[in-house]
């Protein structure tokens, strides 16, 4: 069990719930998931969860929106690194994909959980979807793709069944990767 100290800021207490909320949704699933467990685990009084949290749909929403960030965070930094539009393109997406992989890996509920951010958090996923698409879009036409949109999509199509598919974490960095090669290699003047 994690327990707070009665010191800690509200945005430590928010981020400990949600540690203790994700700890809890990947080892028994979201639906097996409570109110009260989470706040059992928290080491927070039900009142206080509910403070933060109105409901467990908004609890689930908040650990996408750290995941969003993290996934974010990831790609960007990958995408502005150095090196040419393949590698960059390729570490990218398997940064994204690996913060998400990371995330559910050994878990039981991956499936639910990955059926239950297309429903909970759709326009969240769908706003990273299209910033990544738009990012890895102009990265392809300032390399000179004749048809950099429709290149992005099937690379991005490609990456997610990857991601979804993998058996661990660690096989979807090599696999993207490649993926991109074999893909945008050929299209880069």
């Amino acid at each position: 069990m994690t327990v707070l100290s009665a010191g800690k800021s509200k945005t430590d207490r928010r981020q400990r719930i949600l540690e203790a909320a994700r700890f809890l949704v990947l080892r028994q699933g979201l639906r097996a998931t409570t109110m009260e467990a989470i706040a059992r685990e928290a080491g927070v009084a039900k009142p206080t969860l509910y403070g933060y949290f109105p409901d467990k749909e908004a609890v689930f929403g908040g650990i996408v929106e750290d995941l969003v960030s993290a996934v974010m965070q990831g790609f960007e930094a990958a995408l502005a690194a150095e090196g040419d539009t393949v590698v960059r393109i390729g570490n990218a997406l398997a940064a994204k994909y690996r913060v998400i992989g990371k995330q559910l890996e050994g878990s039981a509920h991956a499936d639910e959980l990955y059926g239950e951010h297309e429903r909970v958090a759709a326009p969240q996923f769908r706003a990273v979807e299209q910033r990544v698409e738009a990012a890895i879009t102009a990265e392809l036409d300032r390399a000179g793709v004749a048809r950099p949109r429709q290149l992005a999509q099937l690379l991005l199509a490609g990456a997610y069944g990857i991601g979804r598919k993998a058996t661990s974490a660690a096989e979807i960095g090599p696999a993207i990767r490649l993926l991109t090669e074999r893909l945008v290699g050929p299209e880069v003047k």
